[in-house]
This record gives structure tokens, C-alpha cells and sequence, in this order.
């Protein structure tokens, strides 16, 4: 029996032979255990690569390859700095009778720099345990909300080290994915404006409510 070439093969797996040699081609290989064999090898080769074409990291999977790097290629951020303050932590409010450290673990922080606000949620599965925390924000001018920022990047960095940058969405709305730990912070920078700097607390855990 005559035996097709690895070629003819593999182009039949990639649905390139003509109609006619396609036909022959599938009549040979019900017949002949060896080419199949061969055929089924190549098969799985091309399905392998079109799955690898289709392929799309998560944005937390590119974020964490950027922090590979070092923070190569990124900007970073420049210019005269200025104050900002902390004017809510929701860890400073007492927690409900009933709540557990089990519980999803959420710290919602607000900020301020002259008439821009800065809110930002931290929130990991529970206190205490390993995982990257989310780190979700938004900045707005709260004398015009509507207002939309011109050239407004955010920096995320640890140290003095830039780990990320991001640019907000139309609504300043933003967001980043870090390891637990101290020493993170985030760089506003604002075309015309001075830098916002802000240093994150370290999400902790908070004791358990003693029982009544």
C-alpha cells in the first residue's frame, strides 16, 4: 500500500488540499493505521497552534509580566509634588456585631488634593490570608464632576521602584493587582497639575470581635 507524505498530511490536517485529494486522502487513512497514526500526531500539532493563536493573557497575567521587567519601558512620574490627605479609611470605623475575619476583606480609602477626590477600594478573599489584592480607584474634581482629565496617568509603585502605569478610563476610573505587603504607592500625574503622591496602608487583619 502507498503511503501519503508527511506533508500532504499535515496539510490535510490544515485544510489546504483541494477537495478532490482531500476525499483520497480521508478514504487512505481509514484504511491505513500507520498514516493515521502520523495524521493524528500532525492534527493535534495544528490545533495546538491555532488555540496558542487564539490565546489572550488576562490583564492581571500582563500586569504581572511588566512587573518582571522592572518597569522597563514605562514612564515615570516627574515634576513638583503636592500634598495630599486622607479624609476616609473605613478601617477607623467600628465592625458590625456578627462580622468575621472570614469575611471578604475590603478597605475603602478617600482622598484629597485641593478639589480633587481620590477614592480607592483595596479588597482581597479575607483578612489574613495569601492572595493579590485588587486595587480599585477613581479620581474626579469634586467642584465639576463631569470634568474629563487631558493626558492623566497613574503610577503604581513599591519603594521607589515603578511596578505599573495605567490610564484611567473617561471617568478617572482605575485599577491594579498587588501582592500584600508595605511600601505600595500611587503617583497622579496631571498635564499642568502637580504630582499626587499617596502611600497605601498594608491591608491587615483586624481582631476579632470579642462576644458579648
Amino acid at each position: 500500500m502507498n503511503h501519503f507524505s508527511i506533508e500532504t498530511l499535515i496539510d490535510f490536517a490544515r485544510g489546504l488540499l483541494p477537495s478532490q485529494k482531500a476525499d483520497e486522502v480521508k478514504h487512505h487513512l481509514e484504511r491505513c493505521k500507520e498514516c493515521r497514526q502520523s495524521y493524528d500526531i500532525w492534527r493535534a500539532v495544528v490545533e495546538a497552534g491555532r488555540r496558542e493563536k487564539k490565546y489572550r493573557p488576562s490583564e492581571s497575567a500582563v500586569q504581572r509580566a511588566k512587573e518582571a521587567f522592572g518597569g522597563r519601558g514605562l514612564w515615570w512620574p516627574s515634576g513638583r509634588k503636592t500634598r495630599s490627605r486622607l479624609i476616609f479609611d473605613s478601617f477607623l470605623q467600628p465592625l458590625p456585631d456578627g462580622v468575621r475575619n472570614s469575611m471578604a476583606a475590603t478597605r475603602q480609602l478617600q482622598y484629597r488634593s485641593g478639589s480633587l477626590l481620590i477614592d480607592i477600594d483595596l479588597t482581597k478573599e479575607s483578612y489574613g490570608a495569601e492572595g493579590p489584592i485588587l486595587l480599585m480607584g477613581q479620581i474626579l474634581n469634586a467642584e465639576n464632576p463631569d470634568r474629563q482629565f487631558k493626558d492623566l496617568r497613574v503610577f503604581l509603585l513599591r519603594g521607589k521602584r515603578v511596578k505599573a502605569q495605567t490610564t484611567p478610563s473617561p471617568l478617572g476610573e482605575f485599577r491594579f493587582e498587588l501582592d500584600d505587603g508595605k511600601n505600595w504607592k500611587l503617583s497622579f500625574e496631571i498635564e499642568g497639575q502637580e504630582v499626587i503622591p499617596i502611600s497605601l496602608p498594608e491591608l491587615t487583619s483586624r481582631p476579632t470581635r470579642a462576644s458579648r
